[in-house]
């Protein structure tokens, strides 16, 4: 029999995602907790920004395969599919705003590296782990960016994130503070 998978952290999958997407190694170390500052200049702006992008693109998988594949548990599709749809205008901002400035998006990873699939509560925990992270890195970011412009963006994600991760967590019965 085969073992289940063991659970990734936070902060495995906002690494493993940047590694990935071929974020900048400053980047990697903000979000690793090996580096405090970047510094300031286009070239971190457009690090931070791919490494966003990949974020949302992972998170727009989940809610893509739990939609497609009726994962989600009954009574919470619409927030599988509204969380889905503030994804795509996340990323969709996102690479506007890389383009502008020159740079290219990573592109989305293959469905393979969502590991196994999950339903119900756990498929719950999969959607919160991914707000986690998402969260967890745009707060450790953000006061990177030099850019008005994207930081003003990069703050309304952050909210939305967060909004995000406290509906899945009140779905658990978690603590929402």
């Amino acid at each position: 029999m085969a073992e289940p998978p063991v659970p990734r952290s936070r902060r495995d999958v906002v690494l493993g995602l940047a590694r990935a997407a071929g974020v900048a190694p400053a980047v990697l170390g903000v979000l690793e907790g090996t580096a405090r500052a970047l510094p300031r200049a286009e070239s971190t702006d457009l690090a931070i920004l791919s490494a966003a992008v990949a974020l949302e693109h992972q998170a727009i998988a989940i809610y893509d395969r739990a939609t497609r594949h009726g994962l989600v548990p009954p009574g919470l599709r619409h927030y599988a599919v509204e969380f889905r749809g503030d994804h795509l205008g996340h990323r969709d901002t996102q690479i506007a705003i890389l383009e502008e400035r020159g740079g290219t998006a990573p592109s989305p990873l293959a469905d393979d590296h969502l590991g196994g699939v999950a339903a119900g509560d756990d498929w719950v925990r999969q959607a919160l782990t991914i707000e986690v992270a998402a969260q967890d890195a745009y707060g450790a970011l953000i006061s990177q960016i030099r850019t008005q412009d994207y930081l003003l963006s990069a703050a309304f994600i952050l909210v939305d994130e967060i909004r995000h991760m406290t509906v899945w967590r009140r779905v658990l019965g978690l603590k929402i503070y």
